[in-house]
């Protein structure tokens, strides 16, 4: 009785140990892996279009600096990767006649935040949380909050997009 009762304690232990050991790792790399995985909707290139709000923060209040429509693509080298390269056009609306600027970028993403770093040379990095709320892609939307620093902040609502002329600009 005594031995069956400290093997069933070493192996409740045990399973313990392994179950806790596995929920961490899926936190880690899965959860990257996931988020990768949605972006790029299991391949290895996804488009992505919709609005996006600038806002900046002076004195601690947020203002609205108007709105652009943004296209986005994200490319990764195979489906199982973390970081990749991308292009974004920003138009005037949604009917794309009035082109305002691209800048090509890599992304990565890192423990919990996703980071893209743009070629454009006036624009800076940005940043959001994938494990939260910052950024969320159910399906065929996108939508969150990028973040350029404590003073600057983007927020989308993108749509998974079939755009192709991305040489025409």
């Amino acid at each position: 009785m005594k031995k069956t009762f400290l093997f069933l304690t070493l192996f409740a232990a045990m399973t313990i140990g392994m179950v806790s050991c596995s929920s961490s790792d899926d936190n880690g790399e899965d959860a990257k892996a996931n988020f990768a995985n949605k972006l790029t909707q299991n391949g290895t290139t996804c488009t992505w279009e919709g609005s996006e709000r600038t806002m900046s923060r002076s004195w601690g209040n947020w203002s609205d600096d108007g709105e652009k429509y943004a296209v986005m693509r994200f490319d990764r080298a195979s489906t199982t990767a973390t970081e990749g390269t991308g292009m974004v056009y920003y138009f005037e609306n949604s009917w794309k006649e009035s082109f305002k600027e691209k800048s090509e970028f890599t992304w990565s993403l890192g423990t919990d935040e996703m980071k893209i770093t743009y070629r454009h040379t006036n624009w800076a990095p940005v940043h959001a949380e994938y494990k939260t709320t910052e950024l969320v892609i159910r399906g065929d939307s996108f939508v969150g909050t990028w973040f350029e620093a404590s003073d600057k902040k983007f927020e989308f609502n993108y749509k998974k997009s079939n755009f192709t002329d991305w040489d025409k600009y």
